[in-house]
């Protein structure tokens, strides 16, 4: 997951520049990337959040002692 959501920051970056460039800020074709930036940036940050969960879930687990 955590290349997935590398994956949508460098396109997050990728819309950015791209709007960037347009000269005209109020373009409609600038304005659809930056949406589409910040929707690639929101599905990074879940990703990330559930690796993170998902990390002190097992760090948890290896705590535990074994009863076994």
């Amino acid at each position: 997951m955590k290349i997935l959501a590398t994956y949508f920051r460098a396109k997050a970056e990728l819309c950015r520049e791209l709007a960037d460039i347009l000269s005209d800020q109020r373009n409609h074709v600038a304005s659809k990337l930056r949406s589409m930036a910040d929707e690639f940036e929101q599905n990074a940050s879940v990703l990330e959040d559930r690796l993170a969960d998902e990390g002190e879930a097992e760090e948890v687990q290896s705590n535990e002692p074994d009863h076994h």
